[in-house]
């Protein structure tokens, strides 16, 4: 059997054709950007308001204005590199769903474990990656814990800190369900971010307690009840992939949509994306993924640095007769402007 399949060209272009596993948050706010020939990435950020054009006086050709500002930072890429063990006894023993009366051989078998694995590590990958979307997303920073060895829990730390501002927490009779006034909020946060950055956030992602709360609200229903003047439409519709459309509040412009999913954190504990007392309040796009290049030790042991998103790497222990299997990527959420949305705790 040809085992030319381990080549890292090969399996980058295997790879590259595996489906992906459902990352909404990523997919909406931070889409694919540039990729990187260096591990590290350079990251340009805004922060600030518009300014207008100056008026000129007469028999004057123009006035000089300043350049808008950024901050330019460069941050190493944290690395992610799943990988997994393939030994004789995995190809030796019947596979999950195969006829009891097989007659595979080993050898197809570790075709087929090749795929598998490939796929789970790259769901394992996009998983953490979604993690880092919604960490940016809630808190504009995320701490990233570099483990040494995941086992006995040694790390080194790296915080990603974009210097996030808006954030609210309600308290007292302003939070839902306590006397909050809810519609008024939602205007206020939302021309909050109009006036930063001329953006109007046209999605409203509702954790499960906040949206109980805009349910039970009386004002809600009431605005809602009024005949001939189109507050509000509560119109539940399952769109697939954890994500529920709840309805919409046109004088806002804002679609309301739920986001159940979950991801078990490095200390075994099942959490949401999105934390079931917050809002989000945001726009398509509102920033992208930049990942760094991936530079690993080849098979006739020369070094190569690999430029793209998810880089593979395959090798032998041939003394312990195990297979090992690699899917290393670099990946950095960048907001474009981080006044660009607005996160609310609005449950207590």
């Amino acid at each position: 059997m040809n085992l030319n399949f381990y080549r890292t060209q090969t399996l980058l272009k295997a790879t590259d054709n595996l489906p992906v596993v459902n990352t909404f948050l990523k997919d909406t706010f931070f889409p694919d950007g540039d990729t990187f020939p260096t591990e590290e990435v350079l990251i340009d950020v805004r922060k600030g308001k518009r300014k207008m054009a100056p008026f000129v006086a007469p028999r004057v050709g123009g006035v000089t204005v300043a350049r808008d500002g950024f901050k330019t930072d460069k941050y190493t890429a944290p690395k992610i590199a799943p990988q997994r063990a393939l030994t004789v006894d995995d190809l030796m023993i019947r596979g999950l769903g195969e006829n009891v009366f097989s007659n595979r051989t080993p050898e197809q078998r570790q075709a087929e474990f090749l795929v598998k694995d490939l796929k789970d590590l790259q769901d394992m990958n996009a998983r953490r990656m979604e993690w880092l979307a919604a960490q940016v997303l809630i808190y504009g920073k995320a701490i990233l814990k570099g483990y040494v060895d995941f086992e006995n829990k040694n790390f080194v730390e790296q915080e990603l800190d974009y210097n996030f501002t808006n954030k609210v927490f309600l308290s007292g009779t302003d939070q839902w369900g306590k006397g909050g006034a809810i519609y008024d909020q939602l205007e206020a946060w939302q021309l909050s971010v109009v006036e930063a950055t001329d953006e109007k956030p046209s999605i409203a992602i509702f954790g499960r307690d906040a949206l109980k709360e805009f349910r039970k609200d009386s004002d809600i229903r009431e605005m809602m009840n009024i005949r001939n003047m189109n507050f509000g439409e509560i119109k539940p519709e399952v769109r697939g992939k954890g994500v529920s459309y709840i309805g919409r509040l046109p004088e806002l412009g804002l679609d309301i949509i739920t986001y159940d999913a979950w991801y078990v954190d490095d200390d075994g504990i099942s959490k949401p994306y999105i934390p079931k007392d917050h809002i989000v309040l945001a726009n398509e796009n509102l920033g992208e993924f930049l990942y760094g290049a991936i530079t690993q030790m080849e098979s006739d042991e020369s070094f190569k640095t690999y430029e793209g998103k998810n880089i593979p790497k395959s090798w032998a222990d041939n003394a312990n007769e195990i297979r090992m299997l690699r899917l290393s990527t670099r990946p950095l959420p960048r907001p474009n402007d981080v006044d660009s949305w607005l996160v609310a705790k609005v449950v207590g």
